[in-house]
């Protein structure tokens, strides 16, 4: 069916409408799926469950630091200077984690008939989005009603929003890139997942970066995470150093890994097709 508009020009909304159905369906159908089982473990067990890891971490840290009598490198509460570094940079490991899975060979033969390989990738970015938000809101939410941590609300939520989406952003850029070194290197599906991990130290979870020598400032200042994190901790402390917070670096480095990795991915992927 077709609409004609006053200009004469002609409109065929009903192949429109069946294609955006069409995609919807596919998308509704990949969401449960994932939802439902990831390699064989259910939501809960598996996405919900990756936000533990953070929590240990957070807990680990303030135990130790506790014990070394330490006080928080910044602001009045270490467990909210630590949650407000460590949720965004796992934020980043997970999803750049993650987002490898849908790349692979075994996972490409799962997919549904009209399946594309970025519906694939959406899902799983959802799907980690969601997890990683109740997770976020969780730890957030319980340090404000339970510890009377009052500044464990933010006092510029769009602010925490912006810098967390943009590091989500990281996150798929860098699992769509790692995806296509795998697949030339596969020994990189093994090594990354362990760099991520150690970069955790090297994104500012438990010191202010700005406090750090001029020389070893500019080498951490390399790292685009810590650029999200100190972002991320504008939003809970308005007054919080900025030396180390350049939102363009951050930015240029997402969407030059995004845009990159998309053009790698299309173009290994159809080489490899045509080689098997």
């Amino acid at each position: 069916m077709s609409q004609a508009y006053p200009s004469g020009r002609i409109y065929a909304a009903g192949p429109r409408r069946h294609a955006l159905r069409s995609q919807f369906n596919v998308l509704s159908a990949l969401l449960f799926r994932e939802a439902e089982m990831r390699q064989g473990q259910n939501f809960a067990l598996g996405y919900l469950a990756a936000g533990i890891e953070p929590l240990i971490i957070v807990g680990t840290i303030g135990l130790l630091f506790s014990a070394l009598a330490k006080t928080p490198p910044y602001g009045t509460s270490l467990l909210l200077f630590l949650g407000t570094g460590v949720f965004p940079i796992y934020l980043f490991i997970h999803t750049s984690l993650r987002l490898r899975q849908p790349m692979n060979p075994g996972a490409q033969r799962q997919r549904f008939p009209i399946e594309r390989p970025f519906d694939h990738i959406l899902i799983h970015a959802v799907l980690h989005l969601v997890s990683s938000a109740l997770v976020t809101v969780l730890f957030f939410g319980s340090l404000y009603y339970f510890c009377g941590v009052n500044a464990a609300i933010p006092e510029d939520p769009a602010t925490a929003i912006s810098a967390l989406f943009i590091i989500l952003l990281l996150g798929i850029a860098t699992g769509i890139c790692n995806s296509v070194i795998a697949r030339i290197f596969p020994i990189w599906d093994v090594l990354w997942p362990a760099f991520a991990r150690a970069s955790l130290h090297f994104s500012g979870p438990y010191f202010v970066a700005a406090y750090l020598p001029p020389d070893n400032r500019w080498f951490f200042g390399l790292n685009p995470v810590i650029h999200g994190v100190n972002w991320f901790r504008h939003a809970f402390y308005p007054f919080y150093p900025n030396q180390l917070t350049d939102q363009s670096y951050l930015l240029t480095i997402t969407f030059g890994l995004l845009f990159l990795g998309l053009l790698l991915e299309a173009g290994t992927r159809r080489h490899f097709e045509e080689k098997d």
